[in-house]
């Protein structure tokens, strides 16, 4: 399923009522409570639903926690993260009927990319927005704060192409993660900004094969969620997504 937002929950709940399993786009449904109903009807019926956000099931995921494991950027204090592209004028962006705006557009990554790597058990988030004629939201900053000290700042813009590095910062160097939508290197650093490791990701064909590799073995061995990308994580997006516009203000038409 690969339609706006807006329209995710009724495409899946349809599929689910006729048993057809789903690998659904990102962002996954508008907000948490339609993310609640989907993997309801989902497990009362038996099928097989996840989430398509394919860094999840990326070799890459791997690679960057075996690293922060490994202790060679010592103890990890800070991740920053980004993800812009100029497409303001696109109409799944600007447009309030589609629940647009850039956070469930690409804001969803930066949220994804964190909880991956830092987990879902955040403290505090506090966030800044610059709205849209529209309402929508058009650039935004996101810091999420753990209980163990640590701080995610992630930044969203539809205005602009930015680097969409992703990195964290140890007390013994730090690691370049190359394009948080699709990560195709990994560089640490020591304290002294020498280059003391380079990794390139395994060669892929689009970078979708990993999603539905993972769809395809879940479904024969009879599972109804991914390994990868469990609904539970899903709504824990959905519900971070919903708590920053609360922040904002920012409700979609169909919400109201």
């Amino acid at each position: 399923i690969a339609t706006p937002h807006s329209h995710h929950a009724e495409h899946m709940k349809l599929c689910i009522e006729h048993g057809k399993p789903i690998l659904c786009e990102k962002s996954f449904t508008a907000n948490a409570k339609q993310a609640e109903e989907v993997l309801a009807l989902a497990k009362e019926k038996g099928v097989y639903v996840a989430e398509a956000i394919w860094t999840r099931y990326m070799p890459s995921r791997k690679i960057i926690d075996d690293v922060i494991a490994s202790g060679v950027i010592g103890k990890v204090n800070t991740l920053t993260a980004n993800l812009s592209y100029d497409i303001d004028e696109v109409r799944r962006i600007w447009d309030p009927a589609l629940a647009g705006g850039a956070l469930l557009d690409i804001g969803v990554y930066g949220i994804h990319f964190a909880a991956m790597h830092f987990g879902t058990d955040y403290t505090r988030m506090e966030s800044c927005v610059y709205k849209m004629e529209t309402g929508m939201d058009g650039m935004e900053t996101v810091t999420l704060f753990y209980p163990d000290g640590k701080m995610a700042v992630l930044t969203h813009s539809a205005y602009c192409r930015s680097d969409r590095k992703g990195i964290f910062h140890g007390d013994k160097g730090y690691m370049v993660v190359e394009n948080i939508n699709n990560p195709q290197s990994i560089s640490v650093f020591d304290l002294n900004d020498k280059l003391i490791k380079y990794m390139d990701v395994p060669e892929q064909i689009s970078g979708y094969e990993y999603q539905f590799s993972e769809c395809i073995e879940r479904i024969k061995a009879g599972k109804t969620e991914s390994t990868s990308m469990p609904l539970d994580d899903s709504i824990f997006v959905m519900e971070v997504a919903d708590t920053i516009r609360k922040q904002w203000g920012l409700m979609y038409p169909q919400e109201k």
